[in-house]
């Protein structure tokens, strides 16, 4: 079975900070969907999160979530990551777009709440990186001012208007973006399986 699963945030992890560092951010909101190899959903969740933090406001812009309707409407940390747990245990692979950076605020949300680290230890999968060089994006200015001649990575939203030609509509509400890295996994196994 694979788990699907997408985080939205404080702010961006960094990881050249280890997962248990202070400055990572929180965790706001927790979507996950386990399914069978075949893409058949099983079963799966989205869950607003109270960490009793301030999000600033360049974070709620992103994904809609404020430190209002994250004390009203959200669940504690120890509460979503028990669900995300159950999940986890029966996963033969676990994917996300952009896998280092969901990872890593899993794993910073673990070492918070249960005061230890744990690393994701099953087989993972990044859609991210696998559709690179398929939607062959030009590298940025950035990118290139940098010194890096590769193609840039894609966002969610460009695989899914690449691979299926329409938007990603509600893109970074996390369950959303799950709905979306299934879709474009799925997708690139055709592909993989069509070559």
């Amino acid at each position: 079975m694979i788990l699907f699963f997408d985080t939205e945030t404080t702010g961006f992890f960094q990881d050249r900070l280890p997962v248990d560092h202070p400055d990572q951010p929180y965790i706001v909101q927790l979507a996950a969907e386990l399914c069978e190899d075949d893409g058949k959903p099983i079963s799966g969740f989205s869950f607003i999160i109270d960490n009793g933090v301030d999000i600033p406001a360049q974070a709620s812009n992103v994904h809609g979530i404020t430190t209002e309707r994250a004390a009203q409407f959200g669940m504690s940390a120890v509460s979503a990551l028990s669900a995300f747990t159950h999940l986890y245990q029966r996963a033969d692979l676990v994917c996300a777009h952009n896998i280092k950076f969901d990872r890593g605020v899993i794993e910073t949300a673990i070492a918070r709440h249960y005061e230890r680290i744990m690393p994701l230890r099953k087989p993972l999968f990044c859609t991210m990186e696998a559709a690179t060089p398929i939607v062959n994006l030009p590298p940025t200015e950035r990118m290139l001012a940098a010194g890096f001649n590769k193609p840039k990575a894609p966002k969610l939203e460009e695989c899914v208007r690449h691979f299926f030609n329409e938007g990603l509509d509600g893109a970074h509400d996390a369950m959303v973006d799950v709905v979306g890295c299934r879709r474009v996994y799925f997708h690139l196994k055709t592909l993989e399986m069509a070559a």
